[in-house]
């Protein structure tokens, strides 16, 4: 439900300062403007050591071996956790697709929601893709 399920709701700017959580071990506040003043957006805690290797471990593995396979070949060492959120009443019903993520070797973590765009990995996983090669 994290991610958008029934009612709840999460931006993809939020969404990609949990996937920084993970690889920094420690909330940091999301900025669209390097440089900008982070300090009074302390998280009161870090992560657990161990829950954030979990949390690495997990997400680099939906790369390697899960539905994140669309960056498996990609330079950085991409970690990521896709999504596929129900909304509405229909019957099916119709999904958001998401990916979040961040590259092991960089401090860039990142976001796709494609709204009304069906699966995680199927179809946010290639836009993610496409995005990470244009970095480089």
């Amino acid at each position: 439900a994290v991610i958008g399920q029934g009612r709840v709701e999460a931006s993809p700017l939020v969404m990609a300062s949990i996937a920084a959580t993970v690889k920094n071990g420690k909330f940091e506040q999301p900025v669209l403007v390097p440089d900008a003043v982070r300090e009074k957006f302390r998280a009161p805690r870090d992560l657990d050591p161990k829950v954030a290797a979990d949390l690495r471990d997990l997400m680099r593995a939906t790369v390697t071996s899960g539905s994140g396979h669309a960056l498996k070949d990609l330079p950085g060492l991409p970690h990521a956790k896709t999504g596929t959120a129900e909304y509405g009443t229909d019957n099916p019903p119709r999904t958001h697709a998401w990916m979040i993520g961040y590259q092991g070797s960089s401090d860039l973590a990142w976001a796709v929601l494609l709204e009304d765009g069906g699966s995680g990995g199927s179809d946010a996983g290639p836009v993610a893709a496409r995005f990470l090669r244009n970095l480089a």
